[in-house]
This record gives C-alpha cells, structure tokens and sequence, in this order.
C-alpha cells in the first residue's frame, strides 16, 4: 500500500509542477547571482561540484527558512571545529541561499532537489550523504524512501509541529505513519510536540525530548553584538532610550506607527525603531508620510537629523537594536501569522512584548511568559498600554529582563543534545 501512495503523490507532484510552472520559474529561473539554480533544483550539477561532492562523504543538511537555518548555525560550527565533517546545506529559497553562503562560505551550498523520485534519487547519488538531517519538520517520501533502500540514516532535527500543520498530517495519518518509520531519529523542541509526532506514526523510541536550538542561537549571537558600540556606530546617544518593533507583519504596520506617534509626543528621550519583516512588501514609508511622521533610514545614520525615529531599512541589523533597547515588540504576532522570534531580545536581557498569534514560538514563549520575562497582549491597545507602563517604570522594565535572561539561560544545551543524536549515527557508520 506505501508504494501505492509514493507512486501517487510522485504523480500528483509531476501534475502540480507542470501546471504550476509559469509561477515557479519566476521564482527559479537564471539569475545572474544563481545561473544554476534551477538546474541544481533538479539534481544537475555542474562539473566541478559533482567532483567536489564525490571526494567525501558529505552530512547533508536540509533547512527551508531563514530562521531554520540560523538556528542551526552553532550546530553546524561545531561539527566544522570537532570533527572537521564534510557539509552541504541545501536550501529552498535564494534568499536563505545567499544568507548561507555569508555565514558559510567554505561549505557546499545548493538549492533542494524537487522530491520527484528520479530526482531525489539522482541528487542522494550525486551529493554522496553518510546521514541526512531535516531541520523541523518535513516530510519527503521520495528522499526517506530513497535513503531507506540505500541504508542512508535521515534524522529529523529540532522538530517541530505547529497549531496548523498538525490537522492536515492527522488526515494523511494513514500516510504520514509509514514516512515517520522511516527516520531514523527524531528530536522534538518539547513533549507536547514529541507526542503529537509519535500520534501520527513515529516510533516512540526513536523520538527525543531535546527542548529549541533557538536559545542557543540567541545565547550565542548576543556574545558577538556590543551594545555602546552599536550606539556608537549608529550615533544614538546613551542617554536616549530606544523601543524596537521588530520583524512587524506588513498589515501590522499601520496600527504600530500609530502607536509609535504616541509614543514620541508623550516621551521625548525616547527613540522608536521599526524593523519590517518584509523590505520587499513594505508600506512603512508611505504609511508614516501619509501621517506625516518624520523618520530616518537605518541605511543614512549616523545622520544629523532627528533620530526620533528609524526604519531599519537593511537585512541582518535586528539584533544590534534589541541590544541597544529598554524592551522590544516582536511582530507577526498580532497578525495571524505565528510570531516571529521572541528569543533574540531576552538574550540582550530584554523583556519582549508578544501578541497572542503566537503558534510558530508557542513552546518558547510559554517559558518566558511563565519566566516572567515577557507580556502576551491581544490588541493593539493592549500593546500601547504595555509600553507605556514599562517606559514609565524602569526598574519593572529592568527585572523583567533579567528574569527573561534567566529563561534563556536555564534552556541553552539543545545544540549538544542534538550534536550528540547526530554523533552516534556517524559513530555507527564508522566516520
């Protein structure tokens, strides 16, 4: 029966890629920063990276997001320092692409084959992996049954189950039963989630607890970021306090700038940041022109001009204003989006203000909340109370970041945890 149903979703996925075409090639097609890009989508390498990938064994490591791969960033670190393995990173989108190959430019980066099974099977051959690792949660039946035959380990790293997937795998549970055997090892942010997983087909004693790897990330990028320094460079003074609304949701753009005007006529030491998530999709400038808002652009400063308040108009610069403000809004969470990272900030001993959609950070969030280091509010008008309350109570402000800093602290270590899932699969291969 599982090879009725691989057949049939290879062929509804060849059906859903050729009606989908005109819209995928605007998203693959040559450009001059990936000229291979969508040849590497179909497991076609040029010379010299098909010879590259043959020297080795390689760990082939699988992440879709931006943030997926971030947090996996000390994972991979450690791999390169303690055992000097062989890496290939295989992302989806040329954005997550390009921050990689920033971050990694001595690892072996490509797009993710299509998991049509001929592909898949050509890119297993051609990368060459003694172990694949998916980072949350992501289920291909052409690669885990590929990888399966081929006696190949795939484990299932940081996973995770959110509010929404979680239904639709519950209606394929006939299906997602048989991919789930095929891991050879699961670990999951926290028991909620572990159990979910093992409901829909995981065996029990190939699931493990190991909590998020997002600590870690947050833990570790805050070492990096110095705060007078960033000021510094910015040309904000010491004195002036700073709020962030950070990775804000375009339809949360509006409410924020309103909040953001009242904000600066009631405080006038204080200098508001909006972050957007989307520089592409933003509407912030015409938004605060319309309201008639001044505001600088993170890319002019240091500027002469009033620094009341910024738009972070560059990638990469979140975490050097969480460092640098009293408490910080994370967006996409009053929109139903599922929140962005609220982690980031309380590594800077920072409380964090969270709307309630909150599903893509539930089990982190949970614990600051609970820690005492953050607010959860369900309205905009919640949102600007909050803030007010904090900035006219500094020391409420500062102990509650200190109590966020002691949730991070207290939930660092999934790194190693899943480091040493990963080492005994590599153990038993004999690498």
């Amino acid at each position: 029966m599982f090879y009725i149903h691989l057949v049939t979703y290879n062929i509804l996925l060849a059906v859903s890629v050729i009606i989908s075409l005109p819209f995928i090639w605007r998203r693959v097609r040559p450009d001059r920063e990936f000229p291979e890009g969508w040849r590497e989508r179909l497991a076609l390498y040029d010379k010299e990276t098909a010879e590259k990938l043959q020297k080795q064994k390689n760990i082939w490591l699988h992440t879709v997001s931006i943030g997926e791969f971030l947090s996996v960033t000390p994972l991979i670190e450690q791999l390169q320092k303690e055992r000097n393995e062989s890496i290939v990173i295989t992302l989806a989108t040329k954005t997550g692409r390009q921050v990689a190959e920033k971050k990694f430019p001595g690892i072996n980066h490509l797009f993710f084959p299509i998991d049509f099974y001929p592909v898949m099977k050509r890119a297993i051959r051609k990368i060459n992996p003694k172990v694949i690792v998916i980072i949350e949660t992501e289920l291909w039946p052409s690669l885990l049954k590929i990888a399966r035959d081929q006696k190949v380990p795939v484990l299932l790293l940081n996973g995770r189950i959110s509010p929404f997937s979680y239904p639709k795998y519950r209606r394929v549970r006939f299906f997602s039963k048989k991919l789930l055997h095929l891991f050879s090892a699961i670990t999951m942010r926290s028991e909620e989630e572990a159990e979910k997983l093992v409901y829909l087909g995981a065996k029990r004693e190939s699931v493990e607890i190991v909590g998020s790897m997002k600590f870690d990330l947050a833990y570790a990028m805050s070492r990096a970021v110095s705060p007078v320094h960033v000021r510094q460079n910015l040309g904000i003074d010491e004195n002036r306090r700073v709020v962030v609304f950070g990775s804000l949701h375009p339809d949360e753009e509006e409410p924020i700038t309103d909040i953001a005007g009242r904000i600066l006529e009631k405080f006038h030491d204080v200098a508001v940041v909006i972050v957007p998530r989307y520089l592409d999709r933003t509407r912030i400038y015409n938004i605060l022109e319309r309201k008639n808002i001044g505001y600088i652009r993170r890319s002019t400063m240091p500027s002469k001009k009033n620094t009341s308040l910024i738009v972070v108009d560059t990638y990469g610069e979140l975490n050097n204003f969480y460092s640098i403000c009293e408490f910080a809004f994370v967006g996409a969470s009053l929109y139903r989006w599922g929140g962005q990272n609220p982690i980031e900030p309380i590594a800077f001993k920072k409380p964090v203000i969270f709307g309630i959609y909150n599903w893509h950070f539930k089990e982190e969030w949970q614990k600051i909340k609970e820690g005492g280091g953050g607010i959860e509010v369900e309205s905009y008008d919640r949102l600007y109370r909050e803030t007010i309350h904090l900035l006219e109570n500094p020391e409420t402000c500062r102990q509650m970041g200190e109590r966020a800093y002691k949730v991070l602290l207290e939930n660092t270590g999934a790194t190693e945890r899943n480091l040493s899932v990963l080492s005994r699969f590599l153990i038993r291969k004999g690498y």
